[in-house]
């Protein structure tokens, strides 16, 4: 990006900014596991940044999408598909799945993002961890390089919006996929509680899961790949911890419940998890259930046929909360408007911020010869941040 000092017109960041993306309603959840890069992938994603030939990179793969959140590169919204979709299927992802990613470019990208920030593009409608999730997402980026001003000032314009939203009310009965998982694991489990309960992974998601789930009599075994993390939540929800191989070697035979939320790439539990369960209940027993909240799956798809076992994973989440959509028709009207009126201000005041940089760059190279760099550079920043400032016009919701 030019300096502010620089010469030549820059076009406004939000004419290259882009989003590139797929959901679980288009790459199906399995398939979306195929398009994610894992949390420490920095390698990947700095050559996928290159190989879009972006400037900018925010990558955020959640439970039910993936997004690429760019700024420069190419300007044709075709070709940056061309791109995204050869990079995907180079690390084999099928046909099908990098069919599903779609392109949004300038407004529609910057909208995109706004609605997804607010919880209108959710597997759960209005819930509000997603908030969380892009913060995260633009604070990694951030870390490793990818990220830099004017995706800042669009994710920190993203998390205004959401915070928006929910002063007026959406957002206020949301829940999370872990909560309402849990609540349809309780009924499935019968009376008694789960004897074995098994937690594998030690991110948000099984925190909020243990939490949610009552701590009946029955054990608790906290499993992740290392030791340390599975300890601290086995000392905050009482329980015991091991490590992934150990579970792998001696599943325990009185286990009713297993949850598992990681970021594994593949299918980390095998049948054989299940088979000594299997093998010791009796027909009035009810069916183990398996809880699977990764993305991709974490519990091979060959356990879905196995007798004796409910699964309960994201598919049958978003089945679950698909009835309540119509209940907040109200609610998503008045956050779409927030949004739209947030969009388009921030629109309207790139223009100001944009149209002030070429007449500012322009008033210190021909009209005031005279200065140093450094009092160049401050006449060009403060005609920008004003330019700014009187683009922030008040509307209706803020002054009524």
């Amino acid at each position: 990006m030019a300096s502010a000092g620089g010469t030549g017109r820059e076009r406004p960041w939000l004419e290259r900014m882009a989003v590139c993306a797929a959901t679980f309603r288009g790459a199906g959840l399995g398939g979306l596991g195929q398009l994610v890069l894992p949390a420490d992938a920095v390698d990947e994603r700095r050559a996928l940044r290159d190989w879009l030939g972006a400037d900018e990179l925010v990558f955020l793969a959640t439970c039910n999408r993936v997004e690429l959140h760019v700024v420069g590169g190419t300007p044709e919204p075709e070709e940056l598909l061309r791109l995204a979709r050869s990079f995907f299927a180079a690390r084999g992802a099928t046909p099908a799945v990098v069919g599903a990613l779609e392109v949004r470019k300038g407004r529609a990208a910057i909208g995109r993002l706004l609605e997804i920030a607010c919880g209108l593009d959710s597997l759960i409608l209005s819930e509000t961890e997603i908030a969380g999730q892009l913060a995260r997402a633009h604070v990694l980026a951030r870390a490793e390089g990818l990220c830099g001003p004017a995706l800042d000032r669009l994710f920190a314009a993203a998390a205004a919006c959401a915070r928006e939203v929910r002063g007026i009310g959406f957002g206020s009965a949301a829940s999370s996929a872990a909560a309402i998982a849990a609540r349809k694991v309780e009924r499935c489990v019968g009376g008694r509680g789960p004897r074995v309960t098994v937690f594998v992974g030690a991110g948000e998601t099984i925190e909020k899961f243990a939490r949610a789930l009552p701590h009946g009599p029955g054990e608790r075994w906290f499993v992740n790949r290392t030791r340390v993390r599975a300890d601290a939540l086995a000392a905050r929800f009482g329980g015991r911890a091991m490590d992934l191989a150990q579970l792998l070697a001696a599943p325990p035979v009185e286990l009713d419940l297993l949850v598992s939320a990681t970021s594994a790439a593949s299918p980390i539990l095998p049948a054989s998890v299940f088979a000594p369960a299997l093998a010791a209940r009796r027909v009035e027993d009810p069916a183990l259930v398996v809880c699977d909240l990764g993305l991709p799956r974490d519990v091979d798809q060959a356990v879905d046929a196995l007798p004796g076992i409910r699964i309960v994973d994201l598919v049958t989440i978003e089945a679950h909360t698909r009835a309540a959509r119509g209940r907040l028709a109200s609610e998503v009207a008045r956050a779409r408007e927030v949004v739209r009126e947030e969009t388009a201000r921030l629109v309207r005041e790139e223009h100001f911020r944009a149209t002030a940089l070429d007449a500012a760059r322009a008033l210190v190279g021909e009209g005031l010869p005279h200065l140093t760099s450094s009092d160049r550079e401050a006449v060009v920043r403060y005609a920008v941040g004003l330019a700014a400032r009187l683009a922030r016009q008040p509307d209706a919701r803020r002054v009524g």
